[in-house]
């Protein structure tokens, strides 16, 4: 029996599992739970990960309005407006199919 896949590149159509995909998110540090797999809410959990690591990893790089490290309010903005515009763009794609 095949099962629907929901990660974004099988959303846009590409023949891309979701257990393809769990172990190419593992390479870069978003481990996803077998039980998440096949899944709407798979894109959840994926954006809450990546949201997490833009915090992170914001406050390591130079803002580019400031000219300075990101602080922590700023990097909390820019994470949350990242994932705002990745969840959209995700529901879109949920909706085409």
């Amino acid at each position: 029996m095949d099962q629907k896949s929901f990660n974004i590149q099988a959303l846009r159509g590409h023949d891309y599992s979701d257990t393809e995909f769990q172990a190419d998110m593992a390479e870069v540090g978003v481990n996803i739970p077998d039980d998440m797999l096949y899944k709407p809410k798979l894109n959840d959990f994926v954006l809450q990960r990546m949201y997490e690591q833009n915090l992170e990893g914001l406050q390591t790089q130079k803002n580019p309005n400031t000219g300075n490290k990101y602080t922590a309010q700023e990097a909390e903005s820019e994470a949350r407006e990242l994932r705002k515009q990745a969840s959209s763009h995700i529901d879109e794609l949920m909706q085409m199919k």
